[in-house]
């Protein structure tokens, strides 16, 4: 049985290496180990506790790249040179690296030259402002800024075999880490806010909705506050890119020409904003604590059961479907480490 104690650790965490972590890192005290979560992490645990393990534990993810991730990826990397005022050939030199880097499947229409599109629009709309943006900093403008922040310990004192450990480790203590990424922070109509920029080729009515509760806005707004007390962070920007597919509104690659009917054109900008009490935000630090605790306990007692109400989402099936339809699960471990799949390498702090 996992006895949890959540407080903050009288040790920091480990600084980010080179490399990116393992499940769990080694800290200087003996039995003392950090597991770093981001909200992706957490999303798997939470999906699908077997998606947690195979792609936490093993570290493994389907080799196909998403196409729609790697051009937000690669919108991102524009938007960040835009922000440090770059020079727009330099933004778009991100732009199509981060394509070479994270190739897209072919024949998608999210290609190179439309993501230099969107970010020439990008430009275009932030010369007419409808808002006030100032860019907030510290010792630097903090955009694009990695951070992994100590969230609470979990008591353990038990061993623990990973599968790329030799033999079983004595793990006493895990420190806790809420990791990510911040792509902005600002003074956004006159009040402190974390920007987050999101690409969707869906806007419908629950698109805005949606994030108004998510782990991801609250927890970045959470993670400011840790960060720069003194800034008062405690609401959040959704910056919004909506781009359909080019020729969808009957005027082809033209995306800022409405519709035939007047509808809307294949390239739209907006922006939401959520401003949380500190109830809220308390509230997702202990959700995230217990959902971290429930995984950990899983680790412990390697027992990671599988929700297969979860199989099929709204982002399609998932990538490990084909290895859950095998029965014997010395060939689904088998079938994982097949050229199908690969080492997951990402990691929002380094």
């Amino acid at each position: 049985m996992i006895t949890t104690s959540f407080q903050l650790p009288t040790t920091s965490v480990a600084e980010p290496t080179v490399k990116p972590r393992e499940l769990l890192t080694r800290l200087p005290q003996p039995g003392h180990w950090l597991l770093s979560m981001d909200n992706s992490a957490i999303e798997h645990v939470v999906r699908c506790p077997t998606s947690a393990m195979y792609h936490l534990v093993y570290g493994r993810q389907a080799y196909a790249k998403n196409a729609a991730l790697t051009f937000g990826g690669a919108l991102h990397e524009g938007f960040k040179g835009y922000f440090l005022g770059e020079p727009s050939e330099q933004q778009e030199q991100r732009v199509l690296q981060y394509f070479i880097d994270s190739p897209p499947p072919p024949d998608e229409y999210r290609t190179p030259q439309l993501a230099l599109q969107v970010l020439k629009h990008y430009r275009i709309r932030s010369e007419f402002p409808d808002y006030e943006l100032n860019i907030l900093d510290d010792t630097a403008p903090i955009i694009e800024r990695p951070f992994e922040i100590p969230l609470g310990v979990l008591d353990v004192n038990t061993r623990i075999q990973l599968p790329h450990w030799p033999e079983p480790q004595q793990v006493d203590v895990i420190h806790v880490a809420w990791a990510g990424r911040i792509d902005l922070a600002a003074t956004i109509n006159k009040r402190n806010r974390v920007m987050d920029h999101k690409t969707t080729s869906v806007a419908g009515e629950q698109f805005v909705p949606s994030f108004q509760l998510a782990r991801q806005t609250i927890g970045y707004t959470w993670a400011a506050q840790q960060l720069w007390p003194e800034l008062d962070i405690s609401s959040f920007c959704l910056d919004a890119i909506h781009l359909k597919r080019p020729g969808t509104n009957g005027y082809g690659t033209n995306l800022t020409a409405k519709g035939v009917r007047g509808g809307p054109p294949a390239l739209d900008f907006f922006r939401a904003y959520f401003d949380y009490t500190q109830d809220r935000l308390d509230e997702w630090e202990e959700n995230t604590k217990t959902i971290i605790g429930d995984f950990v306990h899983c680790l412990v007692r390697n027992k990671f059961p599988m929700f297969t109400d979860n199989c099929f989402n709204k982002y399609g099936r998932c990538q490990y479907f084909d290895v859950c339809n095998f029965s014997d699960r010395a060939v689904r471990l088998r079938f994982l480490q097949s050229e199908s799949f690969r080492n997951v390498t990402w990691s929002p702090i380094l």
